[in-house]
């Protein structure tokens, strides 16, 4: 009698094991289908669309040039006028697709030209779903960081007053170029205006709205933005 409870407490260990075993595998399964989905659908697709994408916008207009190395996940949106130019240096980064980045994108990164005017991207930039709109010269250095849903004009692209000239009146001579310095970091859902200059290696915090001059290695914060700090 003892024997047989012994035994049947034995089975029942040994059933428990195998089920234990079973749920790890499983989990580990898991891991590998969820290792794989993250690694082939949000990175690899992706990175092969924003290979094709950066290509056919080569072949469509002369003046856009790309650098090597540059890695794009998800498309990207370009237009350009016929005597504007926008040059991307080497070692790019560019998250086009709100899948691939960690932060919801409202946009795919998009580069736009109006008139003369010009966008230069530094080497070794990083850019999240970032739009960039020029009629004079916007100039990104290198190592730069601009954050998710980052917007950047260099005009207002009308005229404010008087208003019945607002539609057609466009107001170049209220252009002004926008030079963003090296290993500058824009914050998410930043917004620079036209006329901006920020030193090198300064950090502007997210959701600021950024209109004048500042100087490097400081900290820029608000609606409007000013000087908050020194960077760490």
């Amino acid at each position: 009698m003892l024997f047989g409870l012994d035994d049947f407490r034995y089975t029942r260990e040994r059933k428990m094991i195998k089920k234990i075993r079973r749920f790890f595998e499983l989990v580990q399964k898991r891991q590998l289908w969820s290792l794989l989905y993250m690694r082939i659908c949000l990175y690899k697709l992706r990175e092969i669309r924003g290979h094709f994408s950066l290509l056919f916008h080569k072949l469509l207009y002369h003046n856009f040039s790309v650098g090597k190395n540059v890695r794009c996940w998800g498309k990207i949106i370009v237009g350009m006028s016929e005597d504007s130019f926008i040059t991307l240096g080497n070692n790019i980064r560019m998250a086009s697709d709100n899948k691939r980045s960690g932060i919801a994108l409202f946009s795919h990164c998009k580069f736009r030209t109006f008139a003369n005017g010009k966008i230069v991207i530094g080497n070794n930039a990083e850019l999240s779903g970032v739009s960039i709109t020029s009629r004079k010269k916007i100039v990104i250095g290198d190592g730069a960081m601009l954050g998710p849903n980052t917007i950047i004009v260099d005009s207002d692209f009308h005229k404010f007053w008087p208003p019945e000239e607002r539609a057609l009146g466009a107001g170049f001579e209220e252009d002004r170029e926008v030079i963003i310095g090296k290993q500058v970091y824009v914050g998410m859902n930043s917004i620079i205006l036209k006329g901006v200059n920020i030193g090198n290696h300064s950090i502007v915090a997210a959701g600021s709205v950024v209109s004048g001059v500042f100087p490097a290695d400081v900290v820029i914060a608000g609606n409007p933005a000013r000087v908050v700090g020194k960077r760490p």
